[in-house]
């Protein structure tokens, strides 16, 4: 580590720190270490030459970092910190301080919002800091991670991390216009319930976390085929009560939701007990299903499930050409 770029070059302390991938901290005790004195008391670092007025006006008037205001001035961000402290001039709060990324105002679209807290119940961990809420998810699965990503790129970047179990981390830290995804509650406001959009964006949100498809095959009499269902396993079972009313709007029938695995009993593929009673939604009549994929399609995000509507749709056009089954309306469901 060549220190002597300090004098020669002229570096201050955070560029070098920034060459050696280091903390600027490390660089002056390391200074001091070798005896090399600072360009302050060497009398090589000229004074700030800055009026409190438009030092106070680009701290709070334009609201700009401390980072941003030594580059302005060419000078340490130390330097000006110190500046700031010796006019004595406020600092900013956790409320209004600068943050890495600037972040936008949630846009105010119903459909996006109903999506948004559908998808949030299912599979989203959501956290306030004192100026931010923070938006996570732990995934194996790579769509999940692009669906989020995509989700929130237009409000802010997300960072994504691979844990050392393997799986993906994603962190989204969003302004206080997302505070309506604080709330987990086992519920569907009534302003979604209530707007046919609303409600088929919220099922799409919530399904896209939680949501199933899958074809199995049984035997029926001499024929053998495969058969698409739609499922929904989860702990909330007053959501999916109200999902099941709803679709029963658009003529949708479902099993009454049930309990599938008692609280205590061991979850599938896992050591672990069920910390309370999971319950299940289930679509399975052939044109019941039909009119969920293509309703659920319209505002899905998740590039997994709109492969596995596609290929549910596949199974139900096949199975209506054949002579041993009912043949049903295929025509494309509007939402009124």
């Amino acid at each position: 580590m060549n220190l002597r770029i300090y004098i020669s070059q002229k570096l201050s302390t955070e560029q070098i720190a920034k060459k050696y991938g280091c903390n600027h901290v490390t660089i002056i005790y390391k200074m001091g270490k070798y005896g090399i004195k600072s360009r302050g008391h060497l009398g090589l670092t000229p004074p700030i030459k800055i009026s409190k007025e438009k030092l106070e006006y680009l701290y709070h008037g334009r609201k700009l970092s401390a980072v941003k205001i030594a580059k302005i001035l060419h000078r340490s961000k130390g330097g000006i910190e110190r500046k700031i402290n010796n006019f004595n001039i406020p600092t900013r709060n956790v409320d209004n301080r600068a943050c890495k990324y600037k972040k936008f105002d949630f846009s105010g679209d119903l459909s996006e919002k109903a999506y948004m807290i559908g998808f949030r119940i299912g599979d989203l961990y959501i956290t306030q800091t004192k100026n931010l809420i923070l938006a996570h998810c732990s995934t194996t699965k790579r769509n999940q991670i692009r669906l989020i990503k995509n989700l929130f790129s237009p409000y802010t970047p997300s960072h994504i991390a691979i844990a050392k179990r393997g799986t993906f981390e994603i962190t989204t830290h969003l302004n206080k216009t997302f505070s309506f995804l604080l709330p987990k509650q086992d519920d569907i406001e009534l302003w979604i319930l209530e707007n046919p959009q609303y409600f088929w964006a919220f099922f799409a949100g919530y399904s896209d976390a939680e949501g199933s498809l899958h074809l199995s095959r049984i035997n029926k009499g001499k024929y053998i085929k495969n058969c698409a269902t739609f499922e929904i396993s989860s702990y909330d079972k007053n959501i999916l009560r109200k999902l099941s009313a709803g679709l029963s709007q658009f003529n949708i029938q479902s099993k009454q939701p049930y309990v599938c695995h008692p609280k205590g009993t061991p979850c599938v593929y896992s050591k672990y007990f069920s910390s309370d009673d999971s319950w299940r939604l289930v679509v399975s009549r052939k044109d019941c299903l039909w009119k969920l994929i293509n309703f659920w399609e319209k505002y899905s995000r998740h590039k997994d499930k709109q492969t596995a509507i596609e290929r549910v749709r596949r199974n139900i056009i096949l199975r209506n050409q054949l002579p041993y089954c009912h043949k049903i309306n295929l025509s494309v469901p509007k939402i009124i």
